[in-house]
């Protein structure tokens, strides 16, 4: 199998992806929400309904980029699209399922949002920090925490029960020597995230694929050396799950 999407899709909240213009040799189109109110962190109904209205009009139904990890409930809305049985990988170093009766989706509670899809059946969540947390999180959820790094593709695979997939990346779970964020990071290595990300793509049919997690950064900021390292680093990352998304297919040989 190989990713079902095509091109790339940038959505404009924060004006991160605007010095990483790597990224913009692949096909891509920019959908501009700079002019919605309350959507840092918490988005109210009726800024989520404006995002969602202007994500079903994009023409590039391949990996959607969402901005930093202040954005990552956009993936609640990116799910609905799908129709048909599917588990979600999620890397990321938290969990995103709140408390449980967050009144308003955020970034931190829109996972538990998305366990109310119908069609999704399991959520398998590699690279969280410990925490007791996992004690309240659903049935339906599987947690590969923060320290196993050694997962085997079949250990992976056992507990994805649908051939259909979609695929959600955090670069907080990488380690700071190849990303840098605005939340605390893991120590995942970007080699690790991309051989995960070769062996789903092989096996699995991968319906959609998003990715957040920039450094914030205004424009008075492009001279700021942690904001250089930033850009530089999380440039990289984003330019290779670009490119394992878009061009490893069933024809590349899996990695010894």
């Amino acid at each position: 199998m190989s990713f079902q999407g095509n091109g790339i899709t940038f959505l404009n909240f924060d004006n991160t992806y605007v010095s990483q213009k790597q990224l913009f040799h692949f096909p891509h189109e920019w959908i501009d929400f700079t002019d919605l109110a309350h959507t840092n962190l918490y988005c109210e109904p009726e800024s989520l309904r404006e995002i969602e209205r202007r994500i079903r009009l994009r023409k590039q139904k391949g990996a959607v980029f969402i901005g930093n990890g202040n954005y990552h409930y956009v993936s609640y809305l990116l799910i609905q699209e799908i129709k048909e049985p599917f588990t979600l990988i999620l890397f990321d170093h938290h969990t995103d399922v709140g408390t449980g009766d967050d009144p308003v989706i955020s970034c931190g509670s829109w996972v538990s949002y998305a366990l109310k899809h119908p069609y999704l059946k399991k959520v398998v969540m590699i690279g969280p920090k410990p925490s007791q947390q996992y004690l309240r999180l659903s049935s339906n959820i599987t947690v590969f925490p923060i320290d196993h790094y050694d997962i085997s593709p079949s250990m992976l695979f056992s507990v994805i029960p649908t051939h259909c997939i979609y695929i959600s990346i955090d670069k907080d779970v990488l380690c700071r020597d190849d990303a840098v964020t605005n939340w605390d990071q893991g120590t995942m290595p970007l080699s690790f995230l991309l051989s995960c990300l070769r062996h789903l793509l092989f096996y699995k049919k991968v319906v959609g694929v998003d990715v957040c997690g920039e450094y914030p950064q205004a424009s008075i900021d492009v001279f700021n050396p942690v904001c250089r390292e930033a850009n530089r680093k999380n440039e990289y990352a984003n330019r290779c799950i670009i490119e394992t998304c878009l061009h490893y297919t069933s024809t590349h040989p899996l990695p010894a």
